[in-house]
């Protein structure tokens, strides 16, 4: 008999992680709307600028969502592990690219 999700700490943790991680993902939603409506208006940057920030707010909601979609799927499944290391590893993934695009845009703005 597989044991409870109250038996387990580690996974309480990681219900409330991707708790969290959904609110967040919430403002996700709404910043990258925002990010679209600006982005339409052709006074504030060049076409080819507005392009590549489109495809930057693209790739970051993306990657947001595999993490948080990679998240769930384990949590479902944590007691039976078919694809559970191949989705976290992916998920990892992910949220590393996540990274580097938040970081490597920071770096550009300064």
């Amino acid at each position: 008999m597989p044991p409870y999700i109250e038996d387990v700490p580690f996974v309480k943790i990681k219900l409330l992680g991707a708790i969290l991680a959904s609110i967040a993902y919430g403002i996700v939603i709404v910043l990258s709307g925002n990010c679209f409506h600006l982005l339409q208006k052709r006074d504030i940057y060049s076409n080819r600028m507005r392009i590549l920030l489109l495809i930057y707010v693209i790739i970051m909601l993306l990657c947001s969502t595999w993490m948080l979609l990679g998240s769930i799927y384990e949590l479902m499944y944590y007691f039976t592990p078919p694809l559970t290391s191949f989705l976290s590893l992916c998920s990892f993934g992910a949220f590393t690219m996540a990274m580097w695009g938040a970081d490597g845009f920071m770096v550009r703005i300064l």
